[in-house]
């Protein structure tokens, strides 16, 4: 009883990342759109330590997810950072 109670106790919470986290990419996604609409569509620019900053962040993601989740459009658009601080996203 109890293996049963905690396997469905496990899936009822991972079916409720599973919603945050789908909820935070649209989010994502509409967050993007509407700064993309107030740049003009022009690429967003980054200062060093803003790149930096991203940099330090993202390293302990898995690359998909990151490419999955990023608000930043690195592989599209103009390099937002300095080449010698460019996060690895690869």
């Amino acid at each position: 009883m109890y293996h049963w109670l905690t396997k469905r106790l496990v899936a009822w919470i991972e079916g409720l990342q599973q919603r945050e986290i789908e909820r935070l990419h649209r989010e994502s996604l509409r967050l993007k759109a509407e700064l993309l609409e107030l740049n003009d569509g022009k690429p967003i620019r980054l200062t060093p330590e803003q790149c930096q900053l991203l940099a330090e962040k993202a390293k302990g993601l898995d690359p998909e997810t990151l490419k999955r989740i990023s608000v930043v459009d690195f592989e599209n658009s103009d390099p937002p950072c300095p080449d010698d601080t460019s996060p690895d996203f690869e």
